[in-house]
């Protein structure tokens, strides 16, 4: 994001004034600790395709219940994408979004330290996903920038994982890679000329009030035909989640609740942000905390196409003993 270009020159001098001493700590095994978190290589290539990329356009053939407003919305969503995924969701977008030629926003709605290594993604992984939990937003991104310099020092990178090595717990496994560009997000997705934007969402939980704040703030600064992009690391949950807020923001006061977060499941990668018992049962609270934050933003939403135009954090405080 621009505000925090600034910051960019001090990272680097501070990656390379300390780089001997992080090249030197970087094990060759991981365990998904905070202390020693894992390298995951996300992508399989820097050519993968985008498994779960999807424009909500879709919904209006693929959902047998109330489509009311989906036309409306120039929204797409996706896990995070390769170096060439990027460029289908550059391509997909040119073709389809309107011919007014108002902007295209990326919004990038991962709290944890992540970015590209030639060209595949790559997320620096601690249990739950939870590594920056607890961190402020500039903290969160002046670790990811640090972490990044520090990869760009290095000839080659031990004990990067794959997605499936990581979820065994095969952390012996990891391979060592050679370091031929190392990338934040940001140079790829201004790269398609877009705009970068990021919320800070920690992983499997609802948005905190802040991040509402700056979501609701974006949008209404953006032309009426804005088109926007979201994704999270896998393209589900928080990617689920954005979509159906967009969703009940436009189309509240006409589609129930119910049918929201149906509509947005009758389309790939179909899911439901209604079932709460998942592979970890470890996560259901924070899936319960999830829906009741949505039922209470579906409210602002049908509150906003009212006439309401205060900010969510204030609604909160106005409505918190009803």
């Amino acid at each position: 994001m621009n505000n925090f270009k600034g910051s960019k020159v001090v990272l680097m001098m501070f990656a390379l004034m300390h780089g001997s001493v992080f090249s030197a700590s970087l094990p060759a095994v991981c365990d998904s600790t905070i202390e020693n978190p894992c390298i995951v290589q996300d992508s399989k290539s820097q050519h993968s395709p985008v498994e779960w990329m999807r424009d909500v356009a879709a919904i209006a053939d693929a959902y047998a219940g109330n489509v009311s407003g989906i036309h409306d919305l120039y929204l797409s969503g996706s896990e995070e994408p390769s170096e060439k995924g990027w460029r289908s969701i550059a391509e997909y977008i040119f073709s389809h979004r309107p011919k007014s030629g108002s902007p295209v926003v990326v919004l990038d709605l991962r709290q944890e330290s992540h970015g590209y290594l030639n060209g595949k993604a790559i997320t620096l992984v601690s249990d739950h996903n939870w590594l920056n939990l607890g961190k402020t937003n500039d903290q969160s991104l002046q670790d990811q920038e640090n972490w990044l310099a520090t990869l760009r020092l290095r000839k080659s990178i031990p004990g990067i994982l794959t997605v499936p090595q990581y979820r065994q717990k095969e952390y012996v496994n990891g391979k060592s890679i050679a370091v031929g560009t190392v990338r934040n997000e940001e140079y790829y997705v201004t790269k398609w000329g877009f705009e970068y934007h990021r919320l800070f969402i920690t992983d499997h939980r609802a948005p905190r009030d802040s991040e509402v704040d700056a979501f609701l703030s974006l949008i209404r600064s953006k032309p009426k035909k804005t088109w926007f992009h979201v994704h999270c690391r896998g393209g589900k949950g928080r990617t689920s989640t954005i979509l159906a807020m967009f969703d009940m923001l436009h189309n509240a006061d006409k589609v129930s609740f119910d049918e929201i977060i149906e509509r947005q499941a009758s389309i790939s990668p179909y899911y439901n942000l209604l079932t709460m018992e998942r592979s970890d049962p470890e996560l259901t609270p924070y899936y319960l905390e999830r829906i009741a934050f949505l039922k209470r933003f579906y409210e602002f939403s049908r509150q906003s196409l009212l006439g309401y135009s205060g900010t969510w954090t204030e609604w909160t405080a106005l409505t918190s003993s009803y």
